[in-house]
């Protein structure tokens, strides 16, 4: 089998900003829009592309915002991998984020299991702050 990449959205379009370019601004008007992957599907999913034939697992996190999902979440991540990781694999873990869900403890955290992050920014702050809004400060 050749090698692949998993990219999981999680938290599916929800995103705690509101830029007026977002492709996800129409699945963002109701609740119902907003599912969150199970520990269920979450457990299922990582067992299973870890009983693929390779040995470099690449998981790659987005959304709308991932970190919405909570520091919780991506603890249950490493533990799971862990857990099913066959001998000798290499896991690795990138996240897009647009880092206003960053705190110490998240950082951290990220550190330590050196996931890779991108975080989203729109240019000099006066274009920055143009286009992404925060939910009420529109």
């Amino acid at each position: 089998m050749k090698p692949f990449s998993l990219l999981i959205k999680p938290a599916s379009a929800d995103c705690n900003l509101r830029c007026q370019y977002c492709f996800y601004i129409d699945h963002l008007k109701s609740v119902e829009n907003h599912p969150r992957m199970s520990d269920s599907i979450l457990e299922s999913m990582i067992a299973g592309y870890m009983k693929t034939d390779q040995n470099i697992y690449n998981f790659g996190w987005q959304g709308g915002e991932p970190i919405i999902m909570g520091l919780k979440f991506f603890k249950k991540v490493v533990e799971l991998q862990t857990k099913y990781a066959p001998p000798n694999a290499v896991i690795s873990n990138g996240l897009q984020t647009n880092g206003t869900l960053i705190t110490n403890e998240v950082a951290e955290f990220f550190a330590e299991y050196k996931f890779l992050l991108g975080i989203s920014l729109d240019g000099p702050e006066h274009l920055h702050d143009f286009y992404r809004k925060t939910i009420g400060l529109q």
